[in-house]
């Protein structure tokens, strides 16, 4: 393990799970991480768990799941539940939890959407993911006159690593943050999510060797706890070497600019559309924001599909009234 590196930590200083909103600012501001204590109750995440384990059971049954860490695949023990917003009412409450809106305001401002809604299991066995950011699409910086890479070429592995220091110049603001909700303890042992404290100063992306060239944490804490980290904090998921499962559910935010991980205008399930409060549906991407997110009707607040705009210019040319739709 390398020890060249000017971030230094006491471990005594780093975020644990805590309840006080400006002490996790600071945390977010100086670690690029916060931990949020007791955000979720026992019984809710009772049953998000028994749920996760039918969903984990089933899909796998059916072939429809991913054994891989999405990072480097490499004997790999994992498996994702993807767009659980689709799969029950109950994993809802992550999505908007009321005790990440301070943070993610913080770090995105008022104005973001919902990226990723997943869970990740990681199960006994499972190797250490890659350490890597959640931003590592976003092209870095150049000064006046210097050629700068395109954005359309850049890939998570063509990403440019360097070392665990302080940038020297200007680095690309979070344009993403990250939510973890611990729908089981989360130990060492039992391949808690890694973090690597002040990464988020450094401008750059880390080295994806394993076992990971630089020093890093455990995110532990108990059920119920949400860590946050930002886009451009180093993280991964740890090595699992205990003999139970890891149930943790990850849930993305971008800034509404950014095209989301998950295209959620197009793939949550009409019902749960129809049903969503007007907060749920901007998260969703359904609000046109300063033009968007449009789909051509100049000046309106949320999109339409396009079928149901058609159907209204039909109905005004015609006489006919429109079929009834969702917006």
């Amino acid at each position: 393990m390398s020890d060249e590196r000017d971030i230094f930590w006491d471990e005594r200083d780093l975020p644990g799970p805590t309840r006080d909103p400006s002490r996790l600012k600071r945390d977010m501001d100086r670690w690029g991480y916060c931990m949020i204590a007791e955000a979720v109750p026992d019984d809710t995440l009772r049953v998000m768990r028994e749920r996760l384990e039918e969903l984990a059971e089933t899909e796998a049954g059916m072939g429809d799941h991913v054994f891989s860490d999405r990072v480097n695949a490499a004997d790999s023990n994992n498996q994702w539940v993807l767009m659980l917003i689709n799969k029950d009412e109950i994993f809802l409450h992550a999505v908007d939890q009321p005790d990440t809106r301070p943070i993610l305001e913080h770090v995105l401002g008022p104005e973001y959407l919902l990226s990723e809604s997943s869970a990740h299991l990681t199960r006994p066995g499972n190797p250490a993911m890659a350490l890597h950011t959640d931003q590592w699409w976003m092209p870095p910086t150049v000064m006046p006159g210097e050629r700068h890479q395109p954005g359309g070429t850049i890939t998570r592995e063509g990403a440019v690593q360097g070392p665990l220091r302080k940038a020297t110049q200007a680095i690309a603001a979070p344009m993403v943050a990250q939510t973890m909700l611990f729908v089981s303890d989360f130990t060492e042992a039992n391949g808690a999510t890694r973090l690597v404290p002040g990464s988020h100063m450094t401008g750059s992306q880390p080295d994806q060797s394993v076992p990971h060239a630089v020093p890093s944490v455990a995110a532990e804490g108990p059920a119920g706890t949400i860590a946050i980290w930002e886009g451009r904090t180093w993280h991964s998921a740890g090595p699992n070497t205990s003999n139970e499962t890891r149930y943790g559910m990850p849930t993305l935010y971008a800034a509404p600019q950014m095209r989301t991980l998950m295209n959620f205008t197009l793939g949550t399930r009409s019902g749960v559309v129809d049903e969503a409060p007007d907060r749920l549906r901007q998260l969703l991407g359904f609000r046109v924001w300063i033009g968007y997110g449009s789909t051509g009707e100049m000046g309106a607040r949320w999109a339409r599909s396009g079928d149901a705009i058609a159907a209204d210019m039909e109905s005004r040319n015609t006489g006919e009234p429109a079929v009834a739709h969702a917006d």
